[in-house]
């Protein structure tokens, strides 16, 4: 089996591009960029180009069988700051990818959507897949934008899909500098031992959980039978911890007295997050299986070991 990775050298796609590579898969990936920490394995074909740059993408996709999607340039705030942009950078290229894989003859695109954001805000928890759609930043607005056109392509044109929609992965290989990441960067400032900055109170829920859960869904995604009544599925922690509730797991596992600071909270901000994975469960035979404590602690260990990420 032959599989594109968009987006393969970020902290998702380098985490799958391994899956990928130690389960005998050929593997190329399209992305502007070498992954941040370390190499790809050997054998992995890199093809430097942005996802919206469609002659590239019709090169990588010679030969492939599946498509994992995860290529995304903008996060909660800035999509929310400049939709257009996002639409542009983002949706658009998205569904010019799928157009171009019915014509290649790609067998299944598996797409990293946002449990976190398509929801909206939850009305009741746990959040299954049938739970309304009404997100409220623009960053879920294209994400379910995109499950739609597949959802499209697949009643037109038969092309096969997956959608994941993840809650909050974390766990090496995510940059604590970035914006992006609770765990890491709530990490990362307790080893710098500088303060964490929180928006709100510290009452906003998630269920975090670690990337190698993340992963064995793509996988299991990528190859499973039998899904033509469902193809959208939660993956995620199955237990929801505040951010209060992080901040004390970090000072567990780190043993560092870690100071928060409180800013004013966010309107774009999902109050709580808790992902019902059942269907995931029944359909794929997934679980996740590293719990909050032991992947935060493996995560310290891995940033406490990092030489030379100073900020810039």
């Amino acid at each position: 089996m032959r599989a594109l990775v968009t987006g393969g050298s970020g902290f998702i796609g380098a985490h799958l591009v391994d899956g990928l590579v130690a389960t005998g898969w050929k593997v190329r990936v399209l992305d502007l960029f070498d992954r941040r920490f370390g190499p790809a394995p050997a054998g992995v074909d890199l093809i430097k180009a942005d996802v919206s740059n469609d002659y590239a993408v019709r090169e990588a996709l010679v030969d492939v069988d599946v498509v994992f999607h995860l290529a995304w340039s903008t996060i909660h705030e800035v999509a929310t700051r400049n939709p257009l942009q996002d639409i542009e950078s983002n949706m658009m290229p998205s569904v010019q990818l799928i157009d171009d894989c019915r014509r290649s003859g790609v067998r299944r695109i598996v797409f990293f959507s946002s449990g976190g954001t398509v929801y909206g805000p939850a009305q009741h928890l746990p959040i299954t897949e049938t739970h309304p759609t009404h997100p409220i930043n623009a960053y879920g607005i294209t994400k379910l934008a995109v499950e739609k056109y597949l959802q499209m392509y697949y009643h037109l044109y038969g092309l096969e899909y997956v959608i994941l929609r993840p809650s909050v992965p974390y766990g090496p290989m995510q940059d604590p500098r970035r914006r992006q990441g609770a765990v890491n960067v709530f990490l990362y400032r307790a080893a710098q031992g500088e303060p964490i900055e929180i928006w709100g109170d510290g009452s906003v829920v998630r269920d975090y959980f670690y990337i190698s859960d993340l992963v064995s869904a793509a996988l299991k995604a990528a190859t499973a039978p039998g899904l033509e009544g469902e193809r959208v599925f939660n993956v995620g922690g199955g237990q929801g911890y505040s951010l209060n509730d992080l901040i004390q797991v970090v000072r567990d596992v780190t043993g560092q007295a870690v100071t928060v600071v409180y800013r004013p909270g966010r309107l774009f901000d999902v109050p709580s997050v808790v992902l019902d994975t059942s269907r995931a469960a029944a359909c794929l035979n997934w679980r996740p299986e590293v719990t909050l404590a032991e992947g935060v602690e493996r995560t310290w260990q891995w940033i406490a070991g990092l030489e030379g990420l100073g900020e810039g």
